[in-house]
């Protein structure tokens, strides 16, 4: 009887043996399960931040600001018309020489001639010399000077009478020999064309350069 009951005690060792290892590994390995944690009554459970971060905080875009421009000048505002002068050679085509007028080249004119012999040339003289503008154009009726630039191309002081057709006369003077004695007058003239002459019906009146007109 004892081997019997020693030989049954050496199969049954290892089996309680190995069960009790096996119960072990299981507990190790198997950890609990934990129960799920529920809020108290009465309060709401926080739930996870989903999705992108608050933009709270960031800066608003301010409007933007237009800035007006600076108006441009008026296209309206009429131009300042440039103050009116007309300027003509005594030899210009346009001039009319009649009697004993004639042209000739003289140092200092500026076109480098004159038109002189004009006026009657001596007591007793039959001819006289005249000197006519023609085409003394002015764009309005009104009062202009007419400044005469003469010589004298003798001895003495000559005067000359400026006259313009329907109009006025004027009478003026020049001495000396160089060219050119300035001297003006003035005249109403009238819209258009007008004629100016100069000559002298009592005397030798002085050389002719040039004229100019402008609006008085």
């Amino acid at each position: 009887m004892p081997t019997r009951r020693r030989l049954w005690w050496l199969l049954a060792a290892p089996v309680a043996v190995g069960a009790a290892v096996a119960v072990t590994v299981s507990m190790c390995s198997s950890p609990p399960e934990r129960e799920p944690v529920r809020a108290p009554e009465g309060l709401v459970a926080p739930t996870a931040a989903t999705g992108a971060p608050s933009a709270a905080g960031s800066a608003t875009p301010s409007p933007s600001v237009s800035v007006a421009g600076s108006p441009s000048p008026s296209s309206s505002r009429t131009a300042t018309r440039p103050p009116f002068q007309l300027g003509l050679e005594a030899e210009a085509g346009s001039a009319q020489l009649a009697g004993t007028a004639e042209i000739v080249a003289y140092p200092g004119a500026s076109g480098g001639r004159i038109v002189r012999n004009l006026g009657r040339l001596g007591p007793g003289a039959k001819k006289t010399g005249s000197l006519t503008f023609t085409d003394v154009t002015v764009p309005e009726t009104g009062t202009y000077v007419v400044t005469l630039f003469l010589v004298a191309d003798g001895d003495g002081t000559r005067s000359a009478v400026v006259s313009v057709a329907g109009g006025g006369s004027a009478t003026v003077t020049a001495s000396g020999a160089a060219c050119c004695t300035r001297t003006a007058a003035t005249f109403t003239l009238t819209k258009g064309r007008n004629a100016i002459t100069i000559g002298n019906g009592d005397g030798h009146a002085p050389s002719v350069d040039r004229i100019t007109v402008s609006a008085a």
